[in-house]
């Protein structure tokens, strides 16, 4: 009965054992060929197996006639970056991984960068044939405030500020200008003295005149052509000058107007300057006229 009982106890831990060695066996292959994504199914289907007796959970001894494969240090070092790499890349396309899970990566919002602002550009109308808008004077944002307080109907009224002005328009032509088109500019812009009118007829330039550039200082600043207009008033000058003071088209002269759309692909730079002749300049001149007492006139 001892000897009996002996022997199935021996052929029990055998029994036990079989699946415990087959196991090894087949995990040493799978690590030497680097078939990783055997290795969970067989895991899992070890761990679902019922354990038949306590030696399972005993080490392992060798078996006479039973070899086992043991991989060689060096090998295991060498297949397991590989196995690592293949699980994940089975995790990732959708196959059974080994226990190596690609991390997840967060999706960073990709920065778009915002352009810096530009300089501010100049609006309103370009003066004829210059580059930009020029800056307002003090004058200049003076006068158009005054149209705006008082109204364009009394701004251009022949009785506004009465009294002589004087307007200096000096032109800078387009270097390809022939010399039948220049005069053409010039003949037009000397007849405003007759055709600029108002709607009643009345006359609103006093007197023009015109010459060529003479000078020999140095000072021209390239302008070839002068042109000075007399007003009897200021309210004639600003229903003359039109824009850009002036914007509506019943209160400017409809005449220049048009000569400023005929001359500005001929121009490339004008000059104005306005001033108002003194009431007693012309007291002046008469006085003079008039001689002292105890004064001799010359004769010859």
């Amino acid at each position: 009965m001892t000897v009996r009982y002996r022997r199935m106890a021996e052929r029990g831990s055998v029994a036990g054992m079989a699946p415990r060695l087959v196991l090894g066996v087949v995990l040493s292959g799978a690590i030497l060929s680097g078939g990783v994504p055997v290795i969970a199914p067989l895991a899992q289907a070890h761990a679902d197996a019922p354990e038949t007796s306590a030696a399972a959970h005993a080490p392992v001894t060798p078996v006479p006639g039973v070899s086992v494969p043991v991989a060689a240090p060096e090998a295991v070092a060498a297949t397991a970056p590989a196995a690592q790499s293949a699980g994940a890349t089975a995790g990732m396309s959708g196959g059974v991984s080994a226990g190596v899970s690609a991390p997840a990566v967060a999706a960073r919002p990709v920065p778009v960068p915002v352009p810096a602002p530009g300089p501010a550009v100049p609006t309103g109308p370009l003066p004829v044939g210059g580059p930009a808008a020029p800056e307002l004077g003090e004058e200049a944002r003076a006068v158009r405030l005054q149209a705006a307080q008082i109204g364009l109907r009394a701004f251009t009224a022949p009785d506004f500020h009465p009294g002589k002005v004087r307007h200096i328009v000096l032109m800078r032509f387009l270097p390809t200008i022939t010399d039948a088109q220049r005069a053409e500019v010039v003949r037009r812009f000397m007849a405003l003295g007759q055709v600029s009118r108002r709607d009643n007829g009345q006359q609103v330039i006093a007197d023009i005149e015109t010459g060529v550039q003479m000078s020999g200082e140095g000072v021209d600043q390239g302008f070839e052509q002068g042109f000075v207009v007399t007003f009897n008033s200021e309210g004639d000058r600003n229903y003359y000058v039109g824009k850009p003071v002036v914007s509506d088209p019943a209160y400017f002269d409809p005449a220049h107007e048009a000569f400023k759309k005929f001359a500005a692909p001929y121009i490339i730079g004008v000059l104005v300057f306005d001033y108002a002749l003194p009431a007693h300049q012309a007291q002046r001149t008469r006085r003079a006229a008039v001689m002292r007492p105890g004064m001799t006139q010359q004769q010859g």
